[in-house]
Order: C-alpha cells, then structure tokens, then sequence
C-alpha cells in the first residue's frame, strides 16, 4: 500500500493510483484485445475520494 500513498508539501495524503472508466460493452479482456482510451475535455482535475 505505501507504494501508491504520499503526502504533499502541508503533509496532505496523496493517492497514487486508481482507476475509472466506462464500459460499453461487456464481456472478458482477453490478450491481443484492443482497448481505447479516450481522456475527458480539459481542464483535468484530480477525482475526489469516494
């Protein structure tokens, strides 16, 4: 866990890692599969904890 945990300079926790995503078709991810990713419009902001 301490490999994607940190704190910032004021000693705020900072997470490292996770993941969000929509799917749009279902199914398993097999090797030689092709995945697309698209980023949302910037600004791009942190994601808040949930």
């Amino acid at each position: 866990m301490a490999a994607v945990l940190g704190r910032d300079e004021q000693g705020q926790l900072i997470r490292k890692a996770g993941v969000m995503g929509i799917v749009l078709v279902e199914g398993e991810v097999r090797p030689g599969d092709i995945i697309r990713v698209e980023l949302p419009p910037e600004p791009h902001r942190p994601l808040e904890r949930v």
